[in-house]
């Protein structure tokens, strides 16, 4: 449980003072659409803080946090605010919050020793296109919402997509680490505490750097990372099936996973596959095969795969059915081809091939617009998930189709809707996302975010209190069954029931070390429940 946090007074405007001294007054933002926009994220609001910083530096954030603990305010840092938990929604007022946004310089790229060292607010987006002229990347290389989301918040959060079907979720591909503390000390971690060599490889003694992975910013501000580097594997091919039962479907993904040919591997239910057949307009489909023509790589081979995209239409995924979506990389053609007879095999056995449009978009453009975080009827939008075994994943399907069963009639009553977003991480489990659709007024967030063409094709609705206070319930019911199922959840937030699933003696040393780092609690009060 986070301590109540209890302002000296005259706290507030001695820290201002001194953090215009240190950053200067053009870095202090106190401007109040300001503070409620950065106070927001993809779901709802938090406390107003009383101030928001913009510092360039890591040097430059551990003087202004030197500078303001005498007054022991509350400090909340922010990355690209994709956040759907309350990850940086202050609970306190009065506080600091930090925006990294500024910090976004990719410092060194040495594709000789496989290494690339970046500013923690640059974007996903950003750092993958600093790569690709060096013939590199990192190996998980961002969320889908990599346009806007940056490398610390995903971080601090946890985050898989981009790669993750081979290559794990982000914590797996950082070696090294800058982490500022509450009070202003810098922490270099992993490969950073190397202080005669390169930052090239994690271990370096005892892993420090992973303590401060997924901690949601609870333990200190991460300011730079480094990634090891891969080159990507030259040939691709891309592969569609469909299914009629969800647990030959899990079955399969599950068989493909522990294959190990598979880069990225993502489906959908009957629900959320409608949900994006609805959503895709000619405009973006134009748009869309524009991306797949450049990247297939020749003019040909260009028109070809385009040609492809625009015969498959839209209609090529039956009503009712599951549908999962495979990206795969090889050496060469023959190996590409060998991969994806593996793949074939396995799906084959129980679902059926359909056209790969879905995966091949995808991969010509993986970093969209964050549109998907309304629905394409203009409604609110959020998420749940957890991670499990493979041989759990059909349970755990079950249990959350079990809660939906108990909400049945506040969802017909309120015009709830939902889907499911499923992918395996590596060779690790299977991730389940139940997505949460209903009619309610957009924040000040959606308005700023989302791209302002489709937002004004969108209906709008009024406020909905009620059917509000029901998603609120029903969301927490199934973070709940995924606790108890032993789910792992990544971005946890304030939300997750993150300390209730811990064992005690994991849950006793967390606390001991937000204490050693921490002792006032300031460190964005309650994250990880501390």
């Amino acid at each position: 449980m986070s301590k109540a946090v209890h302002l000296m007074p005259g706290a507030i405007d001695g820290a201002l003072s001194e953090l215009r001294r240190v950053l200067g007054a053009e870095r202090v933002i106190t401007d109040r659409a300001e503070l409620e926009f950065h106070s927001q994220d993809v779901y709802r609001s938090g406390e107003l803080p009383a101030a928001l910083i913009r510092p360039t530096s890591t040097t430059q954030l551990a003087e202004a946090l030197r500078a303001i603990a005498p007054a022991r305010l509350p400090v909340v840092p922010r990355g690209g605010g994709m956040s759907y938990t309350d990850g940086y929604l202050p609970k306190s007022p009065g506080s600091i919050m930090v925006d990294l946004l500024a910090m976004d310089r990719i410092e060194t790229v040495d594709a000789e020793d496989c290494f690339v060292t970046v500013q923690c607010g640059a974007t996903w987006k950003s750092l993958f296109e600093a790569l690709a002229p060096h013939g590199v990347r990192t190996p998980y290389y961002g969320p889908l919402s990599g346009l806007r989301s940056s490398v610390g918040g995903a971080l601090s959060q946890g985050s898989i997509f981009l790669g993750s079907g081979r290559y794990g979720p982000v914590a797996e591909s950082v070696i090294g680490l800058d982490v500022v503390t509450v009070d202003g000390r810098v922490l270099q971690l992993g490969s950073h505490a190397n202080k005669n060599g390169k930052p090239f490889f994690r271990q370096f003694g005892p892993d420090t750097l992973g303590m401060f992975l997924s901690d949601c910013g609870a333990l200190g501000i991460k300011t730079r990372a480094t990634f090891r580097l891969i080159r990507p594997q030259p040939e691709a091919r891309f592969l569609s099936f469909s299914f009629r039962d969800p647990g030959a479907l899990f079955a399969a993904m599950a068989d493909v996973a522990r294959a190990d040919v598979i880069s990225e591997q993502f489906g959908f239910d009957p629900g959320l596959q409608a949900v994006r057949m609805k959503r895709t307009s000619l405009a973006a489909d134009a748009k869309a095969l524009g991306a797949v023509v450049k990247s297939a790589g020749g003019v040909l081979k260009g028109l070809k795969e385009g040609a492809k995209v625009v015969m498959a239409g839209r209609n090529f995924l039956e009503e009712g059915t599951f549908s999962i979506h495979l990206s795969l990389d090889g050496l060469d053609a023959a190996d590409a081809d060998a991969k994806a007879a593996i793949v074939r095999r396995i799906m084959s056995a129980q679902g059926t091939e359909v056209e790969n449009t879905v995966p091949k978009v995808m991969r010509a453009n993986p970093f969209a617009e964050v549109n998907s975080m309304l629905g394409p009827g203009g409604e609110r939008w959020v998420p749940v998930h957890g991670t499990v075994p493979f041989s759990k994943a059909l349970s755990m399907y079950q249990a959350c189709e079990a809660v939906f069963a108990r909400h049945a009639e506040a969802m017909q009553r309120f015009d709830i809707d939902r889907g499911y977003l499923m992918c395996t991480v590596g060779g690790s489990g299977t991730l389940l996302e139940p997505v949460l659709y209903w009619p309610d007024a957009r924040l000040g967030f959606h308005e700023r975010v989302l791209d302002a063409g489709y937002l004004a094709k969108l209906p709008s609705f009024p406020p909905n209190p009620e059917a509000a206070a029901a998603v609120a319930e029903l969301r927490g019911d199934l973070a709940t069954a995924f606790m108890e199922q032993g789910a792992v959840s990544f971005q946890i937030g304030k939300f997750y029931r993150y300390q209730e699933g811990l064992e005690p003696t994991a849950a006793g040393l967390l606390r001991e070390l937000k204490s050693l780092l921490d002792p006032d609690s300031r460190m964005n009060p309650g994250a990880l429940g501390l």
